[in-house]
């Protein structure tokens, strides 16, 4: 019975030090909106893309007080103009907004995909 037991101990040590490949979805924290008291959290592995660079999608949750409140899909796109545009799930769908300078979630999305933007009047092109 001792036998028994050190090996199964034995085993256990061994199975513990064995490296495993696990990856986890991140939830990278993006901003803080004091207005709100809403901490907002990028779903990382929520951001897709266009081939032609000119739109993606990404969900975040919004977490107050250490609480989930909602999760909001942010559809990103570019205007016939070149500015970008966005609109998320919780808006009227005939409805885009223009995306100005300091969008954190934007700017991390952009440098994430590897994607140029230029600001110009306060908006991103």
């Amino acid at each position: 019975m001792k036998k028994f037991i050190l090996l199964f101990l034995l085993s256990m040590i061994s199975m513990s030090s064995i490296p495993f490949s696990h990856t986890e979805a991140a939830d990278i924290w993006i901003n803080h909106w004091n207005t709100e008291n809403i901490d907002i959290y990028m779903m990382e592995d929520t951001l897709s893309a266009t081939s032609d660079r000119d739109s993606f999608t990404v969900s975040t949750k919004m977490v107050t007080n250490g609480r989930l409140k909602e999760i909001v899909t942010w559809y990103y796109g570019k205007s016939p103009y070149g500015m970008w545009r966005y609109e998320t799930n919780t808006m009227r769908r005939d409805h885009t907004t223009v995306v100005c300078v300091h969008d954190k979630l934007f700017e991390y999305c952009m440098n994430y995909l590897g994607w140029p933007y230029e600001i110009r009047n306060h908006l991103y092109y």
